[in-house]
């Protein structure tokens, strides 16, 4: 089926055409772990795993590389502020290797709880600190950088005479009329390949390099990993769209003039997640995390429904309001797969299975459009030619590509519902079937709530009633 993906660098829709057959190379830039990663954070990287699971349904094999960031992010983007992961450990009282490794389990904790794939390879920028010094080393022959004693050794974008195209930047209009400051970069756009440890303090995360003691810039790692993991040119290249500008801009600046242009074929940004007209940040110390929902009784899935709802290059509002209507829709679903289950008699018929596989899998391979594919899924269950046995084996398919594990819940829900209610419990939903009968509804509503308080629900049923036990 023929893919397309948005280019940011061409900004143009674009036929995706891999470098080499039936295989896609993919680095998707990954956390920084210092805190755990909110449900913004979280929006990219299931972005990022429907992109994977679109080319995996379509039958390419996908080697996919993300970055766990655990040195060199500093608070400012300008290479200025404290590192992230140094402002971590003070925050915690804990080491810096510590903080890395607590926020690290955290995040594929969050990650599996919401059915993402993980990554071919994760990689962590302290493990490949030889290969960033080795991708200087290369830039300082070819003459593409300098040194301001006492801060760091810098990239002058001066000489990458396409710096700024990705995200549209002219350079002279980057620089005309910027001001430097006396910290003797040459232009405003320059920025740290290696910075110098202070000499009045020890840092925790420090490493003996060809021009002193200190640790890499945070654009490096990118290029070094993704160059080991990837080779030097690969197919597609992710993150969130604040990363056009600078990181990603820089990514280009230092890995083009050593493997040619272009690195990347593909590159692709998401959207962010709004809170309240803002974008969910932790730089304000409080955000939504995936466990926070859970802690609320919420299924991940209906985040990740939710987030299927939207399309990944439109900003996504968030508020429990949207998040409730997200899990009462995802539910329906789930109740609907569920009675699949019950009656899924017949023979799969092949010729519509192959029909609607590809009605579902059109839309995603089309700029990932998994809210066009949802409306296809409710097409189908209302279709009265297909049979469930097939429909059944497509919400097969459907969880491969959606990754929003219906038949996982569904079943979880036919064995609340085969399991048979204690006495004192059937006695009670017996007691308020005659109320509403009586048309005591008081009673009928209080007798609710305590079957509920008990751990169960209790359904209208055509022949009386259904006792559910809750998850």
């Amino acid at each position: 089926m023929q893919i397309r993906l948005y280019n940011t660098m061409t900004r143009k829709l674009e036929e995706f055409k891999p470098i080499t057959p039936n295989h896609v190379g993919y680095y998707n830039c990954g956390p920084t772990v210092y805190w755990d990663q909110h449900l913004g954070n979280m929006r990219a990287f299931l972005n990022a795993d429907i992109l994977k699971r679109m080319l995996l349904a379509n039958g390419y094999t996908v080697n996919h590389v993300m970055n766990y960031t655990d040195v060199g992010h500093l608070t400012s983007d300008e290479d200025t502020g404290e590192d992230k992961m140094e402002k971590g450990a003070a925050r915690e009282n804990m080491s810096v290797w510590e903080v890395a490794a607590k926020y690290i389990k955290n995040c594929e904790r969050d990650m599996a709880s919401l059915n993402i794939l993980p990554p071919t390879h994760a990689v962590r920028a302290t493990d490949h600190i030889k290969e960033q010094i080795e991708l200087l080393q290369k830039l300082e022959k070819m003459g593409f950088t300098y040194e301001i004693p006492g801060d760091g050794i810098y990239y002058d974008t001066s000489k990458f005479p396409d710096y700024g195209a990705l995200g549209g930047q002219n350079l002279s209009e980057l620089r005309g009329g910027a001001r430097i400051e006396n910290n003797g970069k040459r232009n405003i756009t320059d920025f740290a390949l290696w910075k110098f440890s202070p000499k009045d303090a020890k840092r925790q995360m420090e490493w003996d390099s060809p021009w002193g003691v200190g640790f890499p810039g945070w654009h490096l790692e990118c290029s070094a990993m993704s160059m080991k993991y990837l080779g030097d040119h690969f197919d597609i290249h992710s993150g969130g769209q604040e990363h056009i500008k600078v990181h990603h801009t820089n990514e280009i600046a230092q890995s083009e003039p050593i493997v040619g242009k272009p690195w990347v074929h593909y590159w692709v940004h998401w959207e962010w997640l709004l809170l309240k007209g803002g974008k969910m940040a932790k730089s304000s110390g409080s955000f939504w995390t995936v466990q926070g929902l859970i802690d609320k009784g919420y299924d991940p899935m209906a985040y990740r429904y939710l987030v299927s709802l939207g399309h990944y290059r439109q900003p996504i509002s968030f508020s429990m309001e949207s998040l409730d209507a997200a899990a009462a829709g995802y539910k329906n679903i789930v109740r609907k797969v569920a009675d699949l289950m019950n009656d899924k008699s017949g023979d799969i018929d092949q010729d519509l299975y192959q029909q609607w596989h590809d009605k579902i899998l059109a839309p995603v391979s089309d700029n990932l459009k998994t809210a066009e594919t949802l409306v296809v899924i409710q097409d189908l269950l209302k279709d009265k030619i297909v049979n469930n046995a097939t429909k059944f084996a497509l919400f097969g398919f459907i969880d491969e590509l959606l990754g929003l594990q219906f038949i996982d819940r569904a079943t979880k829900l036919h064995e609340l519902e085969s399991e048979t209610a204690p006495e004192n419990i059937q006695e009670l939903a017996q007691k308020r079937l005659e109320a509403k009968k009586s048309r005591d509804f008081a009673t009928a509503d209080a007798l609710r709530n305590e079957i509920d308080s008990l751990g169960w629900t209790v359904m209208d049923a055509v022949d009386g009633f259904k006792l559910i036990k809750k998850q």
